[in-house]
């Protein structure tokens, strides 16, 4: 098993990433909430990072417990090394490294990815899960022509059938002219309007408002502890740039930020990945912190 040394060196770089705290204020009997500003969600955060970082599983009780410095390193130095649970994420081998969990990563596309990706310290993150086709333009002309010939040539052959079928109408029935009634020699003067200039009906005033309202869906509503899932959806209010912070809550709990945020796209569209091994129902939204406008909300299932 690791040395306390060891133990309390990660946690040291783990709470600076995580809380913004300082390294001399990590010391063995500082208060996790209290003293450097966790709450239940943080918490969470450091409790999964230790595990991986010296590949152990710490259970929720575990994590739960947590409540100073020393209680963790405890929590690592004296864990029995068990497997983890079925469903929960295996530990990352030791060539893989943690992006930083305040700051989101981005793709080119103004993508953000959850800020505590692991991936390989010599591989770049991959973000863009979105699998797009095309066709060929040249094709895709090909095809519509194809269709405008088809269509005409349908369009012959029902108006041939037609006047097949009225020419054998008429010669049936011995009709051999057609004659229409006289139009009359004397038209009828049409009644002069008593009032030439009709008054105008007052133009209604459109009350439409143009902007569509806020959307957010989930790309599955049930997913295993430490699975990662997708948010998405459109502020279209907001212009391309905006930050949106990611909100979290469990039933009967008020709303906590995740450490997570993405910025907006053209059209206010936005895109997360996000993950936690916490189990239970979670509802989740994005809010613009400078307006105070919220998304929907949707609800995962962990677990």
């Amino acid at each position: 098993m690791p040395t306390p040394e060891a133990v309390t060196q990660q946690l040291v770089d783990i709470v600076e990433r995580v809380l913004g705290s300082d390294a001399d204020d990590v010391v063995p009997t500082a208060k996790l909430k209290d003293d450097l500003g966790a709450d239940s969600l943080t918490l969470v955060e450091i409790g999964e990072e230790l595990g991986r970082r010296f590949g152990i599983y710490l259970t929720d009780e575990t994590i739960d417990g947590l409540h100073t410095v020393n209680d963790a390193v405890n929590a690592v130095t004296r864990h029995d090394g068990s497997p983890p649970p079925r469903g929960a994420h295996p530990p990352i081998p030791k060539n893989f490294v943690a992006a930083p969990f305040k700051e989101p990563v981005y793709n080119d596309d103004g993508y953000a990815v959850a800020a505590a990706v692991a991936a390989p310290s010599d591989t770049p993150i991959a973000a863009d899960h979105l699998v797009t086709g095309s066709i060929d333009p040249e094709e895709a002309e090909k095809r519509a022509w194809g269709a405008v010939k088809w269509l005409a040539v349908a369009g012959a052959a029902i108006g041939a059938i037609l006047a097949l079928g009225i020419s054998a109408v008429v010669n049936a029935s011995g009709m051999q002219d057609v004659s229409l009634p006289p139009l009359p020699t004397t038209a009828t003067a049409a009644p002069t309007p008593t009032d030439p200039t009709p008054p105008r009906s007052p133009t209604p005033t459109s009350t439409f408002d143009p902007t569509p309202d806020p959307t957010l869906t989930a790309e599955k509503t049930r997913v295993a502890p430490g699975e990662r899932f997708i948010l998405s959806g459109a502020m279209p209010e907001l212009d391309k740039g905006a930050t949106l912070q990611v909100q979290v809550r469990e039933a009967g709990q008020g709303w906590d930020d995740f450490p997570v945020q993405v910025k907006t796209r053209d059209g206010g569209e936005f895109k997360t990945e996000l993950y936690t091994s916490r189990t239970g129902e979670r509802e989740f939204r994005l809010l613009h912190e400078e307006t105070g406008k919220t998304t929907p909300t949707v609800k995962v299932q962990i677990g």
